[in-house]
C-alpha cells in the first residue's frame, strides 16, 4: 500500500483532533463553516483530501447515529432500585438484643447436642440428664434446699451473661 500523501497525512491529523456535531457535519458536509481557511484551501486543491473528508464525514455521521439512544425516563429509577442493598435479617436489630438471641440459641443448640450424644457416649443416661444438672448446680442435696454453692454459680453465670450481653460496643459509622 502507497505511503499517503503528505497533504493527506495533513488533513488526517487535523480531523482526529476535531470535535464537530453531527448537525453541523449534516448541515455543512463540505466544510466550508466548520474548517479553517488553510485546511478549505489544501481540499479545494487536492482531490485525495476531498475523498477523506467525505469519507470523515460520513464516518463521523455514521458514529453518531449507531450511539444516538432514546431517552429513558425510567433509567435512574432502574439504577437505583438495582443498587438497593440487600437487607439480611437481624441486621438492623441492637447489639445487645441481638447478643441475647444469638446466646438463646447457642445454649439450646448446646443442650439439644448434649442430650442427643452423651448417652451414645456413655456420658449420662437419659433419664438422669435433669439429675446431673441440679447435681451440677447443687440443687441436689437430700433436704431439697439449695446449696450456697450452686446459687452463687448460678448467680454469677447470670451476672457475667447480663454484663457481656449489656457492655457498650462500638458500632462502626456507616456515614462518609
Amino acid at each position: 500500500m502507497p505511503e499517503p500523501s503528505p497533504s493527506i497525512v495533513r488533513l488526517r491529523e487535523f480531523l482526529e483532533l476535531l470535535d464537530v456535531p453531527s448537525s453541523t457535519l449534516k448541515r455543512d458536509p463540505r466544510g466550508r463553516t466548520w474548517l479553517p481557511p488553510e485546511i478549505g484551501v489544501l481540499i479545494e486543491s487536492d482531490a485525495e483530501c476531498r475523498a477523506e473528508l467525505v469519507r470523515f464525514v460520513e464516518r463521523e455521521i455514521e458514529l453518531f447515529d449507531s450511539v444516538r439512544q432514546r431517552n429513558d425516563p425510567l433509567f435512574a429509577k432502574d439504577v437505583l432500585n438495582a443498587t438497593h442493598a440487600v437487607e439480611i435479617a437481624g441486621a438492623g436489630l441492637d447489639p445487645r438484643v441481638r447478643s441475647w438471641i444469638l446466646g438463646l440459641f447457642y445454649a439450646l443448640a448446646t443442650i439439644a447436642g448434649y442430650v442427643t450424644l452423651a448417652p451414645l457416649f456413655g456420658l449420662s443416661e437419659r433419664g438422669s440428664v435433669l439429675a446431673q444438672a441440679r447435681a451440677a448446680l447443687g440443687l441436689a442435696s437430700e433436704a431439697t434446699s439449695p446449696s450456697a454453692w450452686g446459687l452463687a454459680a448460678v448467680g454469677a453465670a447470670v451476672a457475667l451473661a447480663l454484663l457481656l450481653a449489656f457492655m457498650p460496643s462500638r458500632r462502626p459509622s456507616s456515614r462518609a
